[in-house]
């Protein structure tokens, strides 16, 4: 594996921000803070004038226009997929699978299974690990699946098929998990929710409240279960009304609870995300895509066409957030709401070599390295 070090960059942490050389060996990487260079000829990569911050981290990725997850992609269109995610910066994603007919979820489950999803995190990608996946795409990590339905409401179905919509109960979620699912959007309010949530964090998965109709009063029972994320805040979710807040409302207010932005400026605009990150804090918020194969068609909300660097830019530009701020939302923020801030979404000594160089000027990325490989 290439031995190298980034010299002069600003490194981005979740909490600081430094000068510092950071060498990338075997997949790990180590903060050079006085400049002290390792043994031996190294490779050094002057990228003075840019932040280096962790990868990005994706919970909710449908597919792009080389790659629908909705449908039966093959592994040469999910490879397309991985390098256009890391082309963008992003080094851990879920792969998500919205609502379906249950065979089909269980098949595209076990697809995602072969090629690394929910494999344990290492110096490689699980796609790598799992079985020989090529080229620039066998460097992502996938430490799970996201499944975004069946089990959600009726009445907040989004572009989801309502015929296969299921009512929450645990029998069928035994049928459909694995232990490569790390994350269920479900409506807490419907069928035996309470039950289903209540297994589903029995087993450490996170749950995510979306795709709901719950009131107000719902939704804070569902947070007193132990639901601690709400999918894409506002969009299949009832309307902030001033005499009927809503799942939103009760989310807002939950201190502990994070909410997931689609921060493209259609599924909310600049002014509502500002709000969302005044109330909660940079602390709470997690940037998310929802990219699909469709991604938004004629003003439709469909999936965003969005990746999560533009996201990022998005936030800094609007004026919603820091640079520093943004990266949190879009690192260790999804990091932590899955259980993995330990090994992903910051840059420590001997931590996972996943980062990201942006030009200082215009945020742009410079450089990708994922599982301690330069992807360019």
């Amino acid at each position: 594996m290439r031995e190298f070090v980034l010299s002069g960059g600003q490194v981005i942490t979740p909490d600081q921000e430094f000068l510092a050389d950071i060498y990338v060996n075997d997949g790990r990487l180590k903060i050079l803070k006085d400049g002290g260079a390792p043994k031996g000829k190294v490779e050094r990569l002057e990228i003075s004038n840019c932040f280096v911050t962790p990868g990005l981290i994706d919970l909710q990725v449908n597919g792009t226009a080389k790659c629908n997850l909705w449908e039966q992609p093959d592994q040469k269109q999910f490879e397309a997929l991985c390098e256009e995610l890391l082309q963008a910066g992003v080094t851990s994603f879920l792969p998500t699978l919205i609502t379906a007919d249950i065979e089909h979820i269980k098949k595209n489950r076990r697809f995602l299974e072969g090629l690394g999803a929910g494999a344990p995190l290492s110096n490689g990608s699980a796609a790598a690990t799992a079985h020989g996946a090529v080229a620039k795409a066998a460097m992502i990590r996938m430490p799970g699946i996201h499944l975004e339905g069946p089990f959600i409401s009726p009445e907040r179905p989004g572009v989801h098929p309502k015929e296969f919509i299921k009512a929450p109960n645990v029998a069928q979620l035994k049928e459909v998990i694995s232990p490569a699912v790390k994350l269920v959007t479900l409506a807490p309010e419907y069928g035996e929710g309470e039950a289903a949530a209540r297994f589903l964090l029995g087993k450490k998965i996170t749950v995510s409240l979306g795709h709901s109709n719950a009131t107000f009063e719902q939704a804070q029972k569902a947070f007193d279960w132990g639901i601690k994320l709400i999918t894409h805040t506002f969009n299949a979710l009832p309307p902030l009304h001033h005499r009927a807040v809503g799942a939103v409302g009760a989310a807002l207010l939950k201190e502990d609870v994070f909410c997931c932005l689609i921060a493209d400026g259609l599924h909310l605009n600049q002014e509502m995300v500002k709000i969302v990150i005044r109330l909660k804090g940079p602390d709470r918020v997690v940037l998310v895509t929802d990219v699909a194969h469709v991604g938004t068609t004629g003003g439709g909300l469909v999936g965003s066409s969005i990746m999560l660097s533009d996201a990022v830019r998005n936030l800094v530009s609007w004026g919603a957030a820091s640079f520093r701020e943004a990266i949190k939302m879009a690192t260790f923020n999804p990091a932590k709401v899955i259980n993995l801030e330990k090994e992903l979404g910051s840059i420590k000594n001997d931590g996972l070599a996943d980062l990201v160089v942006w030009y200082k000027d215009s945020l742009k990325i410079r450089h990708v390295v994922a599982g301690g490989r330069l992807v360019f």
